[in-house]
């Protein structure tokens, strides 16, 4: 009985030297503790301030003659860098990948050409990949392709009359609402890459020049 006392005093002395505010402290800490013994930890996929939209792969649909178009894969929604690492290590994307490449030219009959730039991103957006990928752009690909928009345009003084393969400016292009929304939706727009003012978009596949040697970037 009299160490069961002495105990009880000495808690007394103890609770009255830490204060209120001490044990609330301690109580605190010790819920805190339990807590991260038992709590799941995060998805980093999934749980991240950092996320972004990221480009996954740039896929090359050529014919025989290395005529085609320039694919430009990206994740449908801004991730993390761990879910963007994920997506990509997918084995079934690359396989798809490669099925483009070999089915798209045999679907418009070996070659790619003439192949206008509306009707391949309408197979290219039907065409299953991943549902966390989108396309982001559909460029022109191939010299003889892409020479096609530097042609003379006579409504143009000084128009420009060969493409810098680096640069692409004036190499047709579709952007991400145009193969998303417009294109499946029945439409048809042409882009001309880099190009200012009224040359930039056209109701119609120009082949010729959209842009001045003036306004060249190099």
């Amino acid at each position: 009985m009299k160490d069961f006392k002495q105990k009880a005093d000495n808690a007394v002395f103890v609770a009255s030297a830490i204060g209120p505010w001490g044990i609330l402290m301690l109580i605190v800490g010790i819920v805190g503790l339990v807590k991260c013994c038992i709590t799941k930890p995060p998805d980093l996929t999934k749980e991240s301030i950092n996320k972004s939209g990221n480009i996954v792969e740039h896929v090359m649909v050529l014919d025989s003659t290395n005529n085609g178009f320039r694919v430009v894969y990206a994740t449908a929604e801004a991730v993390t860098n761990e879910k963007y690492e994920e997506i990509r290590g997918r084995p079934h994307i690359q396989t798809r990948f490669n099925r483009l490449k070999v089915e798209a030219p045999k679907y418009f009959g070996g070659s790619l050409l003439n192949t206008d730039i509306c009707d391949f991103a309408l197979y290219a957006y039907r065409f299953p990949i991943d549902n966390d990928l989108r396309i982001h752009n559909i460029f022109i690909a191939g010299k003889e392709k892409m020479n096609l928009y530097v042609q003379p345009n006579p409504n143009l003084p000084n128009c420009a009359t060969w493409m810098n393969f680096g640069t692409e400016q004036g190499n047709q292009y579709l952007n991400f609402h145009d193969i998303n929304v417009y294109v499946p939706n029945g439409g048809k727009i042409y882009r001309y890459w880099k190009c200012r003012h009224l040359l930039q978009v056209s109701d119609n596949d120009e082949r010729f020049s959209h842009f001045t040697e003036d306004e060249r970037l190099f």
